[in-house]
């Protein structure tokens, strides 16, 4: 008797379960681990979840890099249904053949309908086309096969702006502000909603070159996967940074910022940002179940000073890296390098470049 009425309470909480939630074991080394087949690469045995004493990334003083949440715009995404968690294809910042992409993509099936979260006017960017999109307040909907018209009306989940167009597999969001796009799952101001990803970054075990530049390969694997034309892939990272320690830990230099997510960068830094074998996907990746990037960064010698610029003394050291993904989720991982001696060159500061709006995303 006492089963019997159990048995709607266990019904309940095995349907409130997110069916598609992976919660990898702790450590890659535990024999039950497999790595999924969407995966770059294994995580090192070296690998560390979580940061103690640094600053939250998208804490660095910019522009809407928190809040700024768009007038009138609702809570919900942009494709239904409106208020249940959504997969996401692609970041802020991913590299693309002429650009990084200017905002996120929303994994969806081909030829599904299309809704603006913020009521006003439709403004026609391209009406034709792979880039065919529309503006509707702070948001800019791409590759869509539009319905709507310039200048009409349009209401917030109420009014198809257009569907996703066939083959491409996903929706492109982008927020602007002004003529700077911003990333749209900013803390306090993201309307994206509900959203959330307990899975943290991979890293895999820097490389130390000659010349000082430090690379490293890294993805941000998500903990809320679906399966349409493909499977939910990993992502770039929010952001990135080093500091060198030494052999007992003791912190020898600041926090040096690799890559910071807050703002859209300018294409002239992308060979600081990432490394010359960054594999991106490109369109015929996502007709594969499993579309892998390969993801490689300039952690150190790009727009983070080289470990030879930080005028260091020879002798042995460790880099510690830092990864984070776009939900603040962070890994570490460390490597043991040496110093040789000669001249050592002087650290230079390498201010960020922030992107306007470009004719074409390809995202």
């Amino acid at each position: 008797m006492r089963a019997r009425r159990l048995l709607p309470c266990l019904l309940v909480l095995l349907a409130a379960a997110p069916a598609q939630a992976a919660r990898p074991p702790a450590s890659a080394s535990d024999p039950r681990w497999e790595t999924p087949a969407n995966w770059p690469f294994d995580p090192p045995g070296k690998l560390r979840r979580g940061v103690d004493g640094v600053p939250d990334w998208w804490d660095d003083g910019s522009p809407c890099a928190v809040g700024c949440r768009p007038r009138g715009a609702h809570l919900g995404w942009p494709l239904k249904p409106f208020h249940e968690r959504h997969a996401l294809r692609a970041g802020l910042n991913e590299l693309r053949p002429s650009s990084f992409h200017h905002g996120i993509d929303i994994q969806a099936e081909d030829h599904v309908k299309v809704y603006a979260m913020q009521s006003g006017s439709a403004h026609i960017v391209e009406s034709s086309g792979a880039e065919e999109r529309v503006q509707v307040g702070s948001y800019v909907y791409w590759h869509v096969d539009l319905r709507v018209r310039e200048g009409q009306r349009v209401r917030a989940f109420r009014t198809v702006l257009g569907t996703t167009k066939s083959g491409f597999g996903h929706l492109h969001l982008s927020e602007l502000s002004g003529s700077r796009y911003l990333n749209p799952l900013r803390p306090h101001g993201r309307v994206l909603f509900p959203w959330r990803d307990s899975a943290a970054p991979v890293l895999a075990r820097p490389r130390v070159l000659s010349d000082g530049r430090v690379l490293v390969e890294a993805f941000d694997p998500q903990s809320f996967q679906i399966r349409t034309r493909y499977n939910t892939p990993v992502l770039g990272l929010a952001a990135l940074a080093y500091r060198v320690l030494d052999r007992d830990g003791h912190k020898l230099t600041g926090l040096r910022w690799a890559l910071r997510g807050t703002q859209n960068y300018d294409w002239s830094v992308h060979s600081a940002i990432y490394a010359s074998d960054t594999r991106a996907p490109d369109f015929d990746c996502w007709f594969q179940p499993n579309c892998k990037p390969r993801w490689d960064y300039v952690l150190a010698g790009g727009l983070a000073p080289s470990v030879r610029e930080l005028g260091l003394p020879s002798g042995r050291y460790v880099l510690k890296a830092y990864g984070w993904d776009w939900a603040g989720n962070a890994s570490t991982i460390e490597e043991r390098f040496k110093m040789g001696g000669g001249a050592r060159k002087r650290a230079i500061a390498r201010p960020a470049q922030l992107s306007k709006p470009r004719a074409s995303d390809k995202g």
